[in-house]
């Protein structure tokens, strides 16, 4: 469905297209040397008029639009020569490149791949004032047919909309917060399904459900990692957010109403990238009948690269590397302590092979970590085996400051959001301390890993306690295990959600367990599930590495204040 032809053409006027992208070029490149001459633009703007044409008689269409937008934005620039045009000019130079290399790229790929040139396209657009084109323009939906039906829960439940929504809003929100930040996706992915998912059955089966079936599988594909978030996906997302809104303020109008055809292009050229890889995306895989030709976000990021150059993967790589290069100097160290070493000129080419990272590390940025390891390599270079102290204070100097490299090196995949600060930090500290942030985030782990297993099994507990007409023979062992959890919280310092977790334990003691008066509604056990999750989500946020922020323990202690259990100030 996504438009994938036009590339057996090229090869006919492929050398005719060159000839004029580059006529245009230098044309463009007098231009700015001589900006009073105006027939170096015009000429630029007819060779651009040219290759648009033949751009749609060969059927690439990304190709041809892009050249309609630099021939408009040359004729704006002709239109208002008295302004400073050096950004226009300098996108369209740019522009021209990138479709230099796209044309190369269809050549070679037999694949025309539109969607490659987007982002360029946008950028000619932001400069003619246009609203930006979604990243599914090229997408063909076909027929739009209505969501299937649910088996359960046709009728919407107004009343507890109203009652649960701004609740449920809130959830999406911080969820939301988080993906925009890019903290701990995967978490709030999870966080902002269950508030779109309870959201989706209060609707029941009425026509805006389809907009949540398909933010469902948008929330799954984004959640398992399998498309990959931009400003485009993150607008979607917000967009979201307001039709959540709008259901909230206006009730049956919103309920009745159809999602726009636009935005549903959008999540099913999502669900197509991403791949039948969960419940939601396998239904509207099925239900839409997407057949890619095997294209997936990752395999469409690859090919930008290829277009782009070296990105993130690169810095991973070199990052990887540079981890061996550490462990071979660390084992290097340890046989000269040991007067083992096989090297004739004694510890050089250790130092050698210290001023190699330092000199890497200077081109990834960590200039701290490099200077350090320069210093500490002048000195390792006097050594030599017989008069080396392993015990001396300047072998333990040379011991931490590579640790200290090694946990600098080790920031490099994490510093994607805004948790860098935190990773640079542990490497300051660990130079100080000699400790490792890898023992230190693996003795964490550990600890997290129980408490998260602790609350999948009250959560177990809570969902059969559910599906036996209440029966609390299910509950008996919860409270205990909630207990742990909370130590363990307290011991990781994390006073906000053992609070949490101390509510919950004394809701299903006192509610549950021991006062069994009335029997729990559905939405009670829901809103109860609320908070247990969100703690859940905010330990994943912390076994990834990635936080996800205090805005979910709101979400947390908002459930409980529902059920009557107020969370105590930590």
């Amino acid at each position: 469905m996504l438009t994938i032809e036009g590339s057996a053409s090229l090869n006919l006027v492929k050398e005719q297209i060159d000839e004029s992208l580059a006529t245009a070029e230098s044309n463009l490149e007098q231009f700015v040397e001589e900006p009073e001459n105006d027939s170096r633009l015009k000429a630029a703007i007819e060779q651009f008029a040219l290759i648009k044409g033949v751009f749609k008689v060969i059927n690439l269409p990304g190709a041809s639009m892009l050249a309609e937008h630099l021939e408009l934005l040359g004729h704006k620039i002709l239109a208002h020569h008295e302004k400073d045009n050096e950004r226009e000019l300098a996108a369209m130079s740019n522009a021209i490149m990138v479709l230099m290399h796209y044309l190369e790229y269809v050549e070679v790929k037999k694949q025309a791949l539109p969607v490659l040139l987007i982002p360029t396209i946008n950028e000619m657009r932001f400069f003619l004032s246009r609203a930006l084109i979604t990243e599914s323009v090229f997408f063909d939906l076909g027929d739009n047919p209505e969501r299937p039906p649910k088996p359960v829960n046709p009728q919407p439940d107004l009343q507890q909309l109203q009652a649960s929504g701004r609740r449920l809003r809130h959830m999406y929100q911080v969820g939301l917060l988080g993906i925009l930040r890019n903290e701990s996706i995967t978490a709030n992915a999870k966080m902002m399904s269950r508030a779109v998912s309870r959201i989706d059955a209060l609707c029941g089966n009425t026509p805006i459900s389809k907009l949540w079936w398909l933010a469902l599988a948008v929330l799954e594909a984004v959640g398992s990692e399998s498309v990959q978030l931009n400003v485009a996906r993150k607008s979607l997302l917000g967009m979201m957010d307001r039709q959540i809104k709008n259901l909230i303020n206006l009730g049956e109008s919103v309920l009745q109403k159809e999602p726009p055809k636009v935005t549903v292009q959008e999540c099913v050229y999502i669900a197509s990238l991403a791949g039948p890889a969960g419940e939601y995306l396998q239904q509207v895989t099925r239900h839409y009948q997407l057949e890619t030709g095997g294209l997936t976000d990752e395999n469409l990021r690859l090919e930008q690269e290829i277009l782009r150059g070296p990105g993130g993967t690169v810095i991973r790589s070199v990052a990887e590397a540079l981890s061996e290069e550490l462990n071979q100097i660390k084992d290097a160290l340890d046989l000269g302590a040991r007067g083992a070493a096989n090297d004739d000129e004694g510890f050089s080419s250790i130092a050698e092979s210290m001023r190699k990272v330092a000199n890497t590390l200077i081109m990834l940025g960590l200039s701290k970590a490099a200077g350090v390891f320069k210093t500490k390599a002048d000195l390792v270079n006097n050594w030599s085996t017989e008069d080396v102290d392993p015990e001396s204070e300047e072998f333990n100097e040379v011991a931490d400051a590579l640790l200290y490299v090694e946990n600098s090196v080790a920031t490099l995949s994490p510093r994607r959001g805004p948790d860098s600060n935190l990773y640079n930090s542990k490497a300051e500290e660990a130079i100080h301390d000699g400790i490792s942030v890898t023992q230190l985030d693996d003795a964490r782990r550990v600890v997290v890993g129980e408490a998260r297993a602790g609350l999948s099994l009250a959560k177990r507990a809570i969902t059969s306690f559910m599906d036996s007409n209440w029966d609390g023979m299910h509950l008996n062992n919860v409270p205990v295990t909630l207990k742990s959890v909370w130590g363990g919280l307290v011991f990781l310092q994390l006073q906000r959600a053992a609070a949490v977790i101390e509510a919950c334990e004394a809701f299903i003691d006192t509610k549950l367990i021991r006062d069994r008066s009335d029997p729990p509604t559905p939405a009670m056990m829901e809103t109860l599930a609320d908070a247990i999750t969100s703690v859940d989500y905010y330990l994943e946020g912390m076994e990834d590495d990635k936080p996800i922020g205090e805005g979910i323990m709101e979400v947390a202690e908002e459930s409980m204040q529902e059920l009557g259990f107020p969370v105590k100030a930590a």
